[in-house]
C-alpha cells in the first residue's frame, strides 16, 4: 500500500469550538446513550459546554485530556479521551467517540493506541480503565484487540430505553501496553493512518509500520 492509498487523520487538542459539532453528534439518542450513561437525553450546545468545561478549560494537572479527531481535510471526525485521571493511584478511563462517516476505518483502533502511549509515556499512569455497556459488541471487540482484559461486571447498572443492562469493565497496565503495542505496531495496518498533532509537529504515527 502506497502513502497515496492511505486515509490520514490527525489527533490534535479538543477546543470548546469543537463542541459546536459534538453537540450535532449527540443529538443521536441512541449514539449517546452508548457512549455515556449519565446522558440520558440529549442537551443543547450551552450545557454540554458546561460538563464539559473542566475538561476542556482547566489548568494545572487535569484530570481529563480530550483531543479531535480531524480528516485530511480539518474537518472534525471524532474525539478520544482520556477521562477522570486520578495521578495518586497512577489511573484513568479512555473513551472513544466516532461519527458515523468515521467508523468501521480502523480509526477508534489507532486513536485508543495514541491514548495508551500518552497515558502511560507522558502522564506516567500505571493502568487505563474502559466501561462499556454489555450490548456494545463493537467496543468489546475494540478492547479487546488492544490488549485490555475483562475485569469484571458491574450488574444492572446502565439503565436506558426502559431496560437495565450490565456494564463490563475492562483494563490494561502499562506493562500490558507495552508488550501489546509491539505485536499491535506491526499487525494493526489498514487504509487508515492516524498521527498525533498537526504537521509537521507530529511525533506519533499509528500504524507505526507504515510510517
Amino acid at each position: 500500500m502506497t502513502a497515496k492509498d492511505q486515509q490520514r487523520y490527525c489527533m490534535r487538542p479538543m477546543t470548546v469550538d469543537d463542541l459546536d459539532t459534538v453537540a450535532l453528534w449527540f443529538e443521536h439518542l441512541a449514539d449517546l446513550c452508548l457512549f455515556d450513561r449519565s446522558s440520558p437525553v440529549p442537551v443543547n450546545r450551552t450545557a454540554l459546554e458546561g460538563n464539559w468545561k473542566d475538561s476542556l478549560a482547566s489548568t494545572g494537572p487535569q484530570r481529563g485530556y480530550w483531543f479531535a479527531l480531524d480528516d485530511a481535510s480539518g474537518d472534525i471526525v471524532g474525539i478520544a479521551g482520556i477521562e477522570n485521571i486520578n495521578y495518586t493511584n497512577g489511573d484513568g478511563i479512555l473513551a472513544i467517540y466516532l461519527s458515523d462517516q468515521a467508523r468501521g476505518k480502523g480509526l477508534a483502533a489507532k486513536a485508543s493506541c495514541l491514548l495508551l502511549d500518552l497515558a502511560f509515556d507522558q502522564l506516567r499512569l500505571n493502568r487505563i480503565t474502559s466501561y462499556y455497556r454489555e450490548d456494545n459488541d463493537v467496543t468489546a471487540k475494540l478492547t479487546n484487540t488492544i490488549g485490555f482484559s475483562k475485569e469484571g461486571l458491574m450488574r444492572k447498572a446502565w439503565f436506558v430505553g426502559g431496560k437495565y443492562f450490565d456494564i463490563v469493565v475492562v483494563g490494561i497496565l502499562g506493562d500490558e501496553w507495552a508488550e501489546s503495542r509491539k505485536k499491535l505496531a506491526v499487525e494493526l495496518g489498514g487504509s487508515t493512518q492516524l498521527q498525533f498533532g498537526r504537521p509537521p509537529w507530529s511525533a506519533r504515527v499509528w500504524p507505526e509500520a507504515l510510517t
